[in-house]
């Protein structure tokens, strides 16, 4: 990592506790003292904001320092006020790296939001320049609670920029996936009569109620322009847990186009406003409209209050359509379910953005057991199947037979290939590994008995296929199992190593080889693998930067520590105020790139890992210095040597360390 040279940093006294470090409460003198929240016990602020831009494709990084006297201010709206602002530093940022946009690395295609950088009143350009500065530090210290800002680009976008472009690609697979594509205004929840409207465009499953919170866009533009396929699937199933259930009719029967739809921005964005506006005048207030993408057509209808319910529509209450569209086409007979009989004695649930997650085992949330599924696996924007099980108007299929049965004596049975995803992937020439939830958020992924079609009967007599269905919709609202199978876009391991390094963090890679399971039903099998980013001192022992080895694949694995790299630039920020936060970038020619050994990692590793079949081995790899760990139980690792490059840490690894015959507790108890 190279940094250009440190400006001086300017401190600011904390406006939380005035400078004393600690924080105002009502104890009593005896009660020992808290440290202020805002400074973390300092008193005192740092008026600097680090705005770094990641090419995650290429691993080129840049940096630019927000401080006072050096970032250009500029009139608000809101005259006398004026703002610094950061506009131009961004899109500077995004130049550099070479990279199409940028969008925050904690949320799927989140677009970033320059931050509020609006100067006190004060502040005026004939300003003697002393005083200018002063209330430039007092803006930027007030971001002390989030310095260091780190966004991610790519060399080219997922969708086209194009509104038009962009819309017909997501309606053209709305149409694939059998999903509506909604283009959705709502006026502000809190200010209904101020005009201004949030924006959002979102897939839907037919029949899914209108969410309750409004759209993260504040124009028509900005919706269009920005999102992509994983912010239009995000959260899609957790907003369908109430749509009714129904089989997908094969496309092919439905006879409608898969051509993009044809769409004029301005005219629909017209359409829509001009909907909500007339509801106005006529209706009484209308918070909200909605284009529709379905059956090869828009369809358009306003929002209204729920009357049936006691919310308080005016404060963010549940909305309605005013109509329906008609049904899909795609739409097959009903999908029959169940009253799930462990939380539904739970009404509270229904509202519950997290019972999915931490709600009823027995249903994952969805408060029905279902009978039938339609798994639909997405590969790429082009290409889609659908499965129905059981057929529609099939046979039953032969009761499968046992192949084994688990401690607690409960039969183990596997379906015919059908009931097989692994026989479907393989067909379409993709790795099973890479199956992954189209939302990107559903935890209630039975991954074994999708894949080999491994039916678990609880009750002596019961009926595999039962069984099996009811276990892999578990989480899966209205019966459909929506997934993708194509690997995560991201670098491979040696550009993330080079990222880190750039970043001035360390890489913690733990893999664990647990092929000789291969086969055997309900037992971890294949590589695992799992990827954090870590601060360059990580050593034994390794704690919270321990990644363990639990990811099907590589690629799902560096996804995860990418999205998580603020846990470990936060954690290399200089405590002290008056020390500078370092600007990172590695464009630098002279400086030889990120510097440090960004040769593949993967094949020493997995050797290791071969070495030490069913134990998790773990590489801390730093600019410096290379350690490699093994773990000796959850959580707890071993250091077992340490090198200047991975291939000499590697080799002595395994000169130090004979093979082990038996398994980790962590490596082989864990099943999936």
């Amino acid at each position: 990592m190279t940094e250009p040279p440190p400006h001086p940093v300017t401190v600011v006294t904390c406006p939380g506790c005035h400078g004393s470090g600690h924080a105002a409460t009502n104890d009593t003198a005896d009660s020992p003292a808290q440290a202020c929240g805002r400074c973390g016990g300092a008193g005192k602020r740092r008026a600097q904001l680090v705005l770094t831009a990641v090419n995650i494709d290429t691993g080129a990084i840049a940096s630019a320092n927000v401080l006072p006297g050096i970032t250009a201010a500029a009139p608000t709206d809101d005259d006398p006020y004026w703002f610094l602002n950061l506009l131009p530093v961004i899109c500077d940022l995004t130049r550099q790296v070479d990279a199409a946009d940028l969008h925050d690395p904690r949320i799927a295609g989140q677009p970033i939001f320059a931050p509020e950088m609006r100067l006190a009143r004060q502040w005026q350009p004939d300003l003697p320049v002393d005083q200018r500065y002063v209330l430039e530090a007092e803006t930027i210290a007030a971001q002390a609670h989030d310095p260091w800002r780190i966004w991610y680009g790519r060399s080219t976008p997922e969708l086209p920029a194009d509104p038009a472009q962009r819309l017909a690609a997501l309606g053209e697979l709305a149409e694939l996936l059998c999903l509506d594509l909604v283009v959705e205004v709502r006026r502000s929840p809190h200010d209904p009569d101020s005009g201004r409207f949030h924006w959002d465009v979102r897939f839907e499953l037919p029949g899914s109620p209108v969410p309750t919170g409004v759209g993260s866009y504040d124009s028509f533009t900005d919706a269009a322009t920005c999102v992509d396929v994983a912010r239009a699937c995000y959260a899609l199933v957790d907003r369908s847990r109430h749509a009714p259930a129904h089989y997908v009719t094969p496309r092919p029967a439905s006879h409608i186009s898969l051509r993009p739809p044809p769409v004029d921005p301005d005219q629909l964005e017209r359409r829509i406003v001009a909907d909500c506006l007339a509801a106005l005048l006529t209706d009484g207030p209308a918070l909200g409209a909605q284009a529709i993408w379905r059956n090869g057509r828009w369809w358009h209808t306003t929002l209204h209050a729920d009357t049936d319910t006691d919310t308080d529509s005016g404060s963010g209450g549940r909305l309605v359509r005013t109509w329906q569209p008609s049904p899909p086409t795609w739409q097959g007979p009903p999908i029959p379910y169940r009253r799930c009989p462990d939380c539904a004695h739970w009404p509270s649930w229904e509202n519950c953005d997290c019972a999915r997650i931490n709600g009823c085992a027995t249903c994952g949330g969805t408060h029905r057991i279902y009978h039938g599924a339609t798994v639909t696996i997405a590969v790429g924007r082009r290409q889609v199947r659908h499965l129905n099980w059981p057929p529609p108007g099939g046979t039953s299929p032969t009761p499968p037979p046992c192949i084994g049965y688990h401690p607690s004596g409960r039969t183990i049975h596997q379906l015919p290939p059908e009931y097989q995803l692994t026989h479907q992937l393989t067909a379409l020439g993709l790795d099973p590994t890479e199956l992954t939830t189209l939302d990107g958020l559903t935890k209630f992924l039975r991954d074994h008995e999708l894949l080999h079609g491994y039916a678990t009967v609880q009750q002596p007599g019961g009926d595999p296929i039962t069984a099996y269905l009811e276990d892999v919709t578990k989480g899966h609202p209205v019966g459909r199992i929506l997934l993708h199978a194509t690997p995560p876009k991201v670098p491979p391991l040696a550009t993330v190593v080079k990222l880190a390094y750039g970043l001035g963090v360390a890489l913690v890679v733990s893999v664990a080889d647990h092929r000789r399971s291969d086969g055997i039903p309900y037992q971890v099998q294949g590589l695992r693998w799992g990827v954090r980013l870590a601060p360059p001192d990580t050593t034994s022992p390794l704690g919270r930067w321990y990644p363990g080895a639990y990811e099907v694949s590589l690629p799902k694995a560096i996804a995860q520590a990418l999205e998580y790299v603020r846990h470990a630039s936060n954690a290399i920020l200089p405590t002290d105020p008056t020390t500078p936060i370092p600007a990172p970038t590695n464009l630098d020619a002279s400086s030889g790139g990120a510097g440090g050994d960004t040769a593949d990692p993967v094949p020493a590793l997995t050797v290791l890992a071969t070495h030490h079949p069913g134990t998790v081995v773990t590489a801390v790899l730093a600019p410096q210095r290379y350690d490699v760990h093994l773990s000796d139980g959850s959580h707890h690792t071993t250091l077992i040597a340490t090198a200047d490059t991975l291939t000499a840490a590697v080799t002595a690894a395994m000169a130090t360390t004979p093979p082990d015959p038996n398994t980790s507790s962590e490596g082989m108890g864990r099943n999936t």
